[in-house]
């Protein structure tokens, strides 16, 4: 009787917990990787259903199964909160292009947001090949953009950023030769929001990985130092594909007291459906910004990610 009750209680929660207490941890970089996702409690149900097999019928391992896939599900698809929309909404658009772009695609794309009159675009993953087109195609109706190259200072990235809004104050963080995160001042409407882009590497090795921390790092540090400079700002922005899922706890000691949606977004392959994706294209938003929705442009299957529209508001100074 004991074990008929200690048995599903192991192999149901045993699994969620287990994952839950790993993520803490951010070392070793592949034990970080493989716990940024709930997919993880998959794998641990099935190592702890192989140790219980001989007290298991086959109908107890496929409901237990089930239960386990049910709690993954439910982790990685919790509710998006929403408010209400207002007239002074601003679109972004942000999209990691994988540097895989034919000329049919690229003005597939370059078409769908001229069309749409976003405010603001970050890209991600642009070719040096593609940057010059991208730039004559986009910057009749987005006249002001950040090119993500300093040649000065030897600073150099994928990244592109357009708004129809000017950009001030650009600044690039090197690592190596790379540019990795840029921040800048963005006046949309005579407003002053402090915006961060960034694209990290994956951490696919361990030198990767530290280099992504690194830029993570980079992004802590200055907006602790925009934090003192908030007053003179309405808020802050940060876009980018950070290459860290909505689950991992780094996240929480980098965007302390700021605001997201996460919306899952890589990979985008037709055989993973989207409710089992992780959610690495983020936006974060300071005191002061509220973000209204967050949702997937599907039609870009040449990249492994989606490309994702956020709406934001700019709080009332009164509120």
């Amino acid at each position: 009787m004991e074990a008929r009750l200690v048995i599903p209680l192991v192999l149901v929660i045993a699994p969620s917990l287990t994952w839950v207490l790993l993520k803490q941890l951010y070392s070793p970089w592949w034990l970080e990787n493989i716990s940024s996702t709930p997919l993880v409690i998959l794998l641990l149900y099935l190592i702890l259903m192989v140790a219980l097999l001989p007290y298991l019928t086959y109908f107890h391992c496929i409901t237990y199964f089930v239960a386990n896939v049910t709690v993954v599900i439910a982790l990685n698809n919790l509710p998006l909160q929403s408010t209400d929309l207002r007239t002074e909404t601003y679109r972004l658009f942000q999209f990691n292009m994988k540097y895989h772009d034919t000329k049919q695609e690229l003005d597939e794309l370059l078409e769908y947001l001229n069309d749409e009159e976003y405010h603001l675009i970050a890209l991600q993953g642009v070719s040096q090949q593609a940057k010059q087109y991208i730039i004559g195609k986009l910057s009749p109706n987005y006249p002001n953009f950040i090119t993500g190259e300093n040649p000065e200072v030897e600073a150099y990235s994928d990244q592109l950023v357009f708004s129809p809004f000017s950009f001030s104050g650009i600044k690039y963080y090197k690592t190596d030769h790379s540019a990795l995160l840029i921040s800048s001042n963005w006046h949309p409407d005579e407003e002053v929001v402090n915006l961060y882009t960034l694209h990290p590497p994956s951490p696919r090795n361990e030198k990767l990985w530290l280099k992504r921390n690194k830029t993570l790092y980079q992004l802590k540090q200055a907006l602790n130092y925009a934090k003192q400079e908030a007053l003179l700002v309405r808020g802050t922005i940060v876009i980018g594909d950070l290459n860290l899922s909505k689950h991992s706890d780094r996240l929480t000691s980098i965007f302390t007291n700021m605001d997201t949606r996460a919306v899952n977004s890589w990979p985008n392959f037709v055989f993973i459906p989207s409710f089992l994706a992780l959610a690495i294209d983020h936006v974060w938003v300071s005191e002061g910004i509220s973000i209204c929705a967050r949702e997937r442009v599907g039609q870009y299957a040449w990249s492994d990610h989606y490309a994702i529209k956020t709406c934001l508001t700019l709080d009332n100074e009164s509120e």
